[in-house]
């Protein structure tokens, strides 16, 4: 692959080894990267691919300082926590981590302390997306000559041929959730914002439970009808069937009047975004929907369209 279309490519780590390049090409890769390794774009959004490759090329060449680019790179994860405050997350780190990984003033030794300290058995918690990123940086340098395998302990070692985690690990939920608390706990464990805020307004006595749900429940409704696919939205529908297959009568009161009446309403106004929402309850959450709208508009009505149709 030759320079130009290296730097053209719309993936990270890149799709083979770095190309041939020379000092004539240093300025155009200057104008590419944007910044130093791990540094955000200006007006402060995190570097695309083409900004990512350059940076890794002059990486490779010494450009930077390998004192700054080992720093950037040390420092890049640890507070990329998945319960982390948005103002906290990192979103450029892992450029950070590949120009590392390449730098000439970094020995092998270095080059494989930060790998163990980054992706290890001791390295910080981050989320899967982030650790699975991590993961093909350190394969893509492995394959490519820039790690020394011998130098990485044996579980590291072992995983250079092997694919990371897929996924996020599905959440532990309550088997028999009883009461409001025991149903809170269910959605708090799938969706970590509405963790944080539980949290936050139980420690200030300011969480109410109907209200609190129901404010969920129109957030999570927005989220599910706007398209977002992040793993808490469908987690949502998830600990509403769980709560009302295996949860007690206080605690699937808790989902269908806390939570599905106040959905119900905007979801009745809200034509198709509505009927999508509907689609989407699983079997025992829809018949406890379809009850809920025949309840209150009466015999045989057991859907939205049916109560509009009505109406």
């Amino acid at each position: 692959m030759d320079l130009s279309s290296f730097l053209s490519a719309t993936t990270f780590p890149p799709p083979g080894p770095l190309p041939p390049h020379d000092d004539a090409d240093v300025p155009l890769l200057v104008r590419r990267a944007q910044g130093a390794p791990g540094a955000p774009v200006w007006p402060g959004l995190f570097p695309r691919p083409p900004a990512k490759l350059a940076r890794l090329l002059l990486s490779s060449r010494g450009y930077f300082p390998a004192a700054s680019v080992l720093a950037a790179a040390q420092n890049a994860y640890p507070t990329d926590a998945p319960r982390a405050p948005r103002a906290n997350r990192v979103y450029d780190a892992h450029d950070a981590f590949a120009c590392a990984l390449v730098h000439p003033g970094l020995g092998p030794a270095v080059r494989a302390a930060l790998v163990e300290a980054t992706i290890g058995a001791e390295a910080p918690e981050r989320g899967w997306r982030s650790r699975r990123k991590s993961f093909a940086l350190f394969r893509w340098a492995a394959e490519h000559g820039h790690l020394d395998r011998s130098l990485l302990s044996a579980p590291l070692a072992e995983r250079v041929e092997k694919e990371p985690p897929r996924g996020p690990k599905r959440p532990t939920l309550d088997p028999h959730p009883q009461g409001a608390r025991g149903a809170l706990a269910c959605f708090a464990a799938v969706w970590p914002r509405f963790r944080q805020r539980l949290v936050s307004e139980r420690k200030h006595e300011s969480w109410f439970d109907y209200p609190g749900i129901a404010d969920m429940g129109r957030t999570h409704a927005y989220a599910c009808t706007s398209g977002c696919n992040a793993p808490w939205v469908q987690g949502v529908f998830d600990a509403m069937e769980h709560v009302l297959v295996h949860g007690d009568g206080e605690a699937q009161n808790l989902v269908v009047v806390g939570l599905m009446e106040a959905v119900q309403g905007w979801a009745y106004r809200a034509g198709e975004a509505g009927n999508r929402y509907e689609a989407k309850l699983g079997p025992h959450a829809a018949k406890a929907w379809a009850d809920l709208i025949e309840g209150w508009t009466g015999d045989g009505i057991r859907t939205l369209d049916a109560w509009r149709r009505k109406a």
